[in-house]
């Protein structure tokens, strides 16, 4: 090879590997709070970094003109999994929103083969462990900080919040990482070392217990149980006595913070301790876990619908309304229940729902071969600190596997990335250690010559730009245009704000957020048509019951009657605690002279809300259909009961005394 060749190559090398250094870094911290929501900003520099070292990563490949790469017993069902994720693809009914998670978990499978054949010695190793640790260090003291009101930023999110988003994410970061540094505390032979793992798992500690996410503690639990398995079947327990005393230290350290935590006192700012957290798991009547069972058991019913390839990835969030709508049709005692789910929070049930039986079998087929290949590696690996390295990366590994139970972990592109590169480096490590890893396969590439090979190492770059500014920066520039008119829109500026809708829906016309905004806002302008069709449009990307309620608006305002009942309909059955619409509802049959229907639309409000705030508008214009109706005894009973509800100085107390004056006076003329 040319020697300008070996050096280029050298140095694209090198780029790679700080590049996927970078990335364990920086997607965690990725905190900018002017996007819709954390995972923005995640899946905006998880491509633009994957995208970047995957390019380099092809140019090496055509320097050294051979494609080299090792063969672990892993990459099979890799290879099938992403099969089954293109398949579910093609079939799935709603292309762009099924693109988007598609693209998410193929990223998340090429960074784990950068890993495994880019990781190559153990000082490499150790190194991204490191950067790991120092990145859940620092989530874990911003999640502290800002708890206690130190830090400002990002405090309108709430009082537990990290750069990674809501505490659920934050835990499960956490937890993923906290085994990898309890493996280093252990080993660590120099005293300040250990006490900075210490002071570095305390830390974590805390801000577990600050987030009190039940999934995680459950997760936590049986992890444990399973390490204790894991630490008598494979003879660890010597390195347990040897730090016999900081174990001791570390457990009192930990029992005093989950008092501090489990009590009231000054420390403890949370609105419920962490003993009455945990006490709620097993409350019956607890909302957040009946609405999962209620989501569970709706997601059920799509896997049945279509139980061996599913109805295509990122399709649950397409399908969700309309499953949970015939599931209350049946059982309206789960009206209680409604969310609009946009993951199962079970990923399995997910995977199962998207993919079918195929790619859910596929799926865990994946990690039962991880788990051989690690069992494998502890019965034959003789260096001790070998094993309790691969133990706490395994340990990560189960507590992330079981929270992806009661959560959406793979959906969240910091905590996706980091398992997937933590997998990625856990078969690094056996690979560089099994001298059955080392002899990689060598595919020879034949270039013509040296400017053939500068050709298509810039159509290569062309294409890497190409598609990087298409599926990257236009949609994150969208979402920061987007989040501009959200703002003037809370201002009623609708002005501004179209101006930042229409330019989002130049750089990103498959966002289903933005559309909605825009047709939205062309109706609050009173431009109907452009209305209608951007909330149309907006249907084939998200489904949002309030598409179809501001459908109706339009319709309403343009005289089509018909299709105003059928929308506001349509949205009631999605959503059938949607109050707006009832009223809606009730005001077109009103205007139709249909009185009876109108009083019964106000009635179903008044029975979802019992204490509607504009209760007295309601039953003002019940009485006043009683009055259209000539049943003046009827009206009088609801003017009765809505004269006290109004709030002082409303013009409508006058009126309301009107109508009862009105009738009185109609009764003495009787």
């Amino acid at each position: 090879m040319n020697n300008k060749y070996l050096k280029i190559e050298y140095l694209f090398q090198k780029i790679k590997k700080i590049i996927l250094k970078i990335l364990i870094f920086v997607i965690p911290l990725s905190a900018y709070k002017h996007v819709y929501e954390f995972r923005i900003n995640q899946v905006m520099v998880l491509m633009l970094l994957t995208l970047i070292a995957l390019t380099l990563w092809i140019i090496n490949v055509l320097l050294k003109e051979k494609f080299a790469w090792y063969p672990t017993k892993i990459n099979l069902p890799i290879s099938l999994f992403i099969l089954a994720l293109t398949l579910s693809l093609f079939i799935s009914n709603h292309f762009y929103p099924s693109l988007s998670d598609y693209l998410l978990f193929l990223v998340y499978f090429i960074l784990y083969f950068l890993v495994i054949n880019n990781v190559e010695s153990e000082n490499e190793f150790d190194l991204f462990l490191k950067i790991f640790i120092i990145t859940s260090f620092i989530v874990s003291m911003y999640t502290i900080l800002h708890y206690y009101g130190l830090i400002p930023y990002l405090r309108e999110f709430g009082p537990v919040v990290s750069p990674i988003g809501q505490k659920n994410w934050t835990s499960n970061y956490i937890a993923l990482i906290f085994f990898i540094v309890f493996s280093f505390f252990l080993l660590e032979p120099l005293k300040k070392n250990k006490i900075l793992y210490f002071l570095m798992l305390t830390i974590n500690y805390i801000a577990w217990m600050i987030c009190q996410s039940r999934g995680i503690w459950i997760s936590i639990f049986v992890t444990l149980i399973i390490a204790l398995c894991l630490i008598f079947k494979f003879s660890f327990s010597k390195i347990f006595k040897v730090n016999k005393k900081w174990l001791i230290t570390l457990l009192f350290t930990f029992l005093i913070i989950t008092v501090i935590y489990s009590t009231d006192n000054p420390l403890n700012k949370s609105a419920i301790t962490v003993t009455d957290r945990a006490i709620s798991t097993f409350d019956e009547k607890d909302p957040s876990i009946n609405t999962r069972l209620f989501i569970w058991n709706t997601t059920l019913s799509m896997i049945k619908e279509k139980p061996i390839l599913g109805s295509g990835i990122g399709s649950f969030k397409m399908n969700y309304l309309n499953y949970q709508a015939e599931r209350l049709k049946d059982k309206p005692y789960y009206i209680k229940y409604y969310s609009n789910a946009r993951e199962t929070h079970n990923e399995y049930l997910q995977i199962g729902a998207e993919l079918g039986m195929v790619g859910l079998g596929i799926f865990l087929l994946i990690f039962f071969i991880f788990f051989l290949v690690v069992i494998k590696y502890f019965n034959q690996e003789k260096n001790d600190r070998k094993k309790i390295i691969i133990f706490g990366l395994l340990l990560g590994v189960i507590c992330f596997l079981i929270h992806s139970l009661f959560t959406f972990p793979l959906h969240v592109p910091a905590l996706g990335s980091a398992f997937f590169i933590i997998i990625g480096l856990t078969i690094a490590y056996i690979k560089n250690s099994d001298s059955s890893y080392t002899d990689k396969k060598i595919k020879r590439l034949k270039i013509i010559n040296s400017n053939l090979k500068i050709i298509i190492i810039v159509i290569i770059l062309f294409i890497s730009c190409f598609i990087i500014f298409n599926i990257v920066i236009k949609p994150y520039i969208a979402e920061l245009a987007y989040f501009k008119g959200i703002q003037y829109t809370q201002k009623n500026d609708y002005s501004s704000a179209l101006q930042n809708f229409e330019y989002a829906t130049k750089y990103d016309h498959h966002n289903g957020r933005i559309l909605h905004a825009l047709g939205s806002t062309y109706y609050n302008l009173g431009i109907f048509d452009k209305a209608e069709n951007n909330l149309m449009s907006s249907l084939n990307y998200s489904i949002d019951v309030k598409t179809f309620y501001n459908l109706g608006l339009i319709y309403l305002q343009t005289y089509l009657y018909n299709e105003v009942e059928k929308e506001f309909r349509y949205a009631i059955y999605l959503d059938p605690k949607f109050t707006k619409a009832y009223l809606k509802l009730a005001y077109l049959y009103a205007i139709q002279k249909d009185y009876d229907k109108a009083i019964l639309e106000w009635n179903k409000v008044l029975e979802i809300e019992p204490d509607f705030s504009e209760k007295y508008n309601v039953l003002y214009f019940m009485g006043m259909a009683y009055q259209k109706k000539e049943m003046p005894d009827k009206a009088l009973e609801y003017f009765v009961q809505a004269l006290p509800l109004v709030p002082e100085g409303d013009p409508i107390e006058k009126e309301i005394e009107e109508e009862i004056n009105k009738i009185y006076k109609s009764n003495l003329e009787n």
